[in-house]
């Protein structure tokens, strides 16, 4: 499938022979390329390109591209350790939570891409503390948040419902709706990661962990398994937007 897509192949070849990956030997091959980054970068890294190709970050000067997919990988991660640990019997797939994870603030990017003016005025209101949190800095500038904005992308896109669900309620501490279990992990893991990228302690996950069951020493290791990633994944971030 991806030989279908030059220029993801292209993207994937650049990263296996890069210092990041740091091979003995130059490779050449699409397929050698995927042996020698693994299944769940070479998923990650493909979802990420194609899902991001019709959209110009670099419109809106002020947003951190870099900083962006950094979160978004990690958040994907973290969505996937998580599933791992829900053993109920609708459990989510960790696959289907590594691209929730992925995908979640994908409205955002939409948001920089259509209307960067007023993205990037949303975005300063937060960096300079005049707003507490970017969906409130995007309401008041737009009317909306990339929260909603995201939904609807989702939807317009018919992308599947795990995804709709996440990407349009992924903030929302008590969501109820059918696609609760995902929205919840999610959620949980932009916490961890959050508190990651602000190399601050992670605080009482409370409600999203007892909802799904999941103990602290399990949120404790997540969240150092995450902070380990961080350079490696930071690393990608940059091939990534490169």
């Amino acid at each position: 499938i991806l030989e279908k897509f030059p220029s993801i192949a292209g993207k994937l070849i650049s990263m296996a022979n890069s210092a990041w990956s740091a091979p003995v030997a130059t490779v050449s091959s699409l397929e050698a390329s995927c042996s020698r980054l693994g299944f769940g970068i070479v998923r990650s890294i493909s979802i990420a390109l194609a899902v991001a190709s019709p959209f110009d970050a670099s419109r809106c000067p002020c947003f951190d591209t870099e900083h962006f997919w950094l979160s978004a990988l990690l958040s994907a991660e973290a969505s996937s350790r998580i599933a791992q640990l829900v053993t109920t019997d609708n459990a989510v797939e960790p696959s289907t939570a590594r691209a929730a994870g992925l995908l979640h603030d994908l409205g955002l990017l939409w948001l920089v891409d259509q209307l960067p003016a007023d993205a990037g005025e949303a975005l300063a209101m937060v960096s300079s503390n005049r707003a507490a949190s970017l969906q409130q800095a995007m309401r008041h500038v737009l009317g909306f948040d990339h929260v909603e904005a995201g939904g609807h992308l989702a939807r317009q896109w018919n992308l599947p419902s795990p995804l709709v669900a996440t990407m349009a309620h992924y903030p929302e501490l008590d969501f109820d709706g059918e696609q609760h279990q995902i929205v919840t992990m999610v959620g949980l893991a932009i916490e961890l990661v959050s508190a990651v990228l602000q190399g601050k302690p992670v605080a009482e996950p409370g409600d999203r962990r007892l909802r799904l069951g999941i103990t602290n020493e399990n949120i404790d290791v997540i969240s150092e398994q995450i902070a380990a990633q961080m350079v490696k994944t930071r690393e990608i971030a940059k091939i990534l937007i490169g």
